[in-house]
């Protein structure tokens, strides 16, 4: 999966024949603070916080490029379009200066600029966390009904969510992005758990599930799988302490009770039905506030 940018050679030992041809590998990260390595180098340190959040920027909209008026007005906010333009080209010029690896400037293994735009359109041998992680979380659940799970893939994937994206940035930009990802990486801990569920491997679901709610305690559809979890081991009590958790959760979190669903299975514990693990793998809620999820 995600590899640690390497080491480009140590000092003492001859660089194979046509080595010093071959181009450092590039790793960005973004999820929970920005670094990016060239190398064995860290990257755009000194670089103004401009450049930066224009690289990240760029790399969130990476599917089209976008033209300068937008990055202008993105950076330098309120200003005239003189002082936007000033902005914008004093943050491309930062950048420039600081995608340089031993001396030898990278910016258009990373950019390609255009008349009027910018794009990000990285090389083969740049790696970037956040579109790895999404790519994997596509192919491991890679059917239309989400039934036809890779968990292995998904295990890969959730070893490169370090925590939320830019952890510290609060423009809108980042925000919605944030959470788009956030619900992606919860849409994988939703496949992991009813995976464990439809095998009987409780505690490695019950841990799965723990990450869930430390991400969204609110989010009801683990409550119940949590629930159901502690049934197939037996253990009634902690079921019910669940669905206390539960109520607890919803109310500090949304001011709402638990709904039908999760009161029904409350109720069909409590009588000693203990729900069974479903006989055909469930599908994998696409996306979803934590009470409409449903699995």
């Amino acid at each position: 999966m995600f590899a640690p940018a390497i080491d480009e050679g140590r000092v003492g030992i001859p660089a194979p024949r046509g080595a010093r041809n071959v181009k450092p590998r590039i790793v960005i990260r973004l999820f929970d603070r920005l670094s990016v390595r060239g190398g064995d180098q860290e990257l755009l340190q000194r670089s103004s916080k401009n450049a930066r959040e224009l690289l990240c920027y760029l790399i969130v909209g990476r599917r089209s490029s976008v033209p300068r008026e937008s990055l202008a007005a993105l950076i330098a906010g309120k200003h005239s379009v003189k002082k936007s333009k000033k902005a914008l080209r004093q943050a491309l010029w930062h950048l420039r200066r600081g995608l340089v690896i031993h001396g030898v400037k990278c910016v258009d293994r990373v950019l390609t600029f255009g008349d009027g735009w910018v794009q990000f359109t990285p090389d083969g041998n740049v790696r970037v966390d956040i579109l790895e992680f999404e790519q994997a979380v596509d192919r491991s659940i890679g059917t239309e009904d989400g039934r036809s799970v890779d968990t292995k893939g998904l295990r890969d994937a959730l070893e490169v969510y370090r925590g939320g994206l830019l952890q510290g940035w609060y423009q809108e930009w980042c925000l919605e992005e944030r959470e788009r990802l956030r619900q992606l990486y919860l849409r994988a801990l939703d496949a992991l758990i009813a995976d464990c569920e439809f095998n009987h491997e409780v505690s490695a679901g019950v841990a799965y599930a723990g990450q869930a709610l430390h991400a969204d305690p609110a989010r009801e559809c683990t409550h119940r799988a949590l629930m159901r979890l502690y049934c197939l081991a037996g253990d009634r009590a902690s079921a019910i302490h669940q669905y206390e958790r539960c109520k607890e959760a919803l109310r500090e979190e949304l001011d709402v009770e638990p709904d039908g669903e999760t009161r029904a299975l409350e109720r069909e514990i409590r009588a000693g039905k203990h729900p069974v693990a479903p006989a055909v793998r469930p599908p994998v809620p696409k996306w979803g506030s934590p009470r409409r999820n449903k699995f």
